[in-house]
């Protein structure tokens, strides 16, 4: 032990002693008689504390290209609008009373999925969007093929739309986070790390989206 840790240890130690002592000097019914130890020719007490467990979490090296990372980066906030869109979608759903207010419905949210994502899908790359295909499937549970059959109309023009920008793109196309995704998903779960810490969840999560009220209609 170096002569500066000694030094502190001490510093420490009498710190301690002098707390204890003044502690003491309050009450003559609370004393705590602890053990003690003889440290470099002086007796100080003892003092052991309760064992602390430290959890941490370390993900495995990302084996993938940079190019990879980067398109996952621009397609991965999008699979979470599109699962929060989705859930809301749902629940308004839930409070339409006929199948005509549920198309009615569906039909003007295809005209808000056009205003929220459009322009930027119509960019996106053959490959970033089927990196999107598998990401809205790991947030939604559900292939956009799925999506697709359950909403019928609204959804199904905006994503045959979609769709045919992209050869040979599958919308059955499912995620696989343990198989063929895994590196996918290691990657993914690092960027789900960043993002709560910079906000990027929480805007996400508090954006306002214009979608109509069930049982409403619009004006064109």
């Amino acid at each position: 032990m170096s002569i500066y840790m000694k030094k502190t240890f001490i510093s420490i130690s009498l710190f301690i002693t002098c707390i204890l002592s003044a502690t003491a000097q309050n009450s003559q019914y609370d004393t705590i008689v602890l053990p003690k130890v003889i440290l470099f020719g002086d007796t100080l007490p003892e003092i052991v504390l309760d064992p602390v467990e430290i959890n941490a979490t370390r993900l495995s090296k990302v084996n993938l290209q940079e190019w990879q990372m980067r398109y996952l980066r621009i397609v991965y906030p999008y699979a979470l609008r599109t699962a929060r869109l989705t859930k809301k979608i749902n629940d308004d759903l839930q409070k339409c009373d006929s199948k005509r207010e549920r198309k009615r419905y569906l039909d003007e949210c295809e005209k808000v999925l056009r205003a929220q994502f459009e322009s930027n899908l119509k960019n996106l790359s053959r490959k970033q969007g089927q990196y999107l295909i598998k990401l809205i499937d790991r947030e939604t549970g559900q292939t956009v093929y799925d999506l697709l059959k359950e909403y019928r109309s609204g959804w199904k023009a905006f994503w045959w739309n979609f769709a045919g920008k992209f050869f040979q793109l599958n919308m059955k196309e499912g995620y696989d986070a343990i198989g063929e995704d895994r590196e996918i998903e290691n990657y993914v779960a690092r960027l789900e790390e960043i993002y709560q810490h910079d906000g990027t969840i929480y805007r996400i999560n508090n954006e306002q989206f214009n979608t109509p009220v069930p049982g409403e209609k619009r004006s064109k």
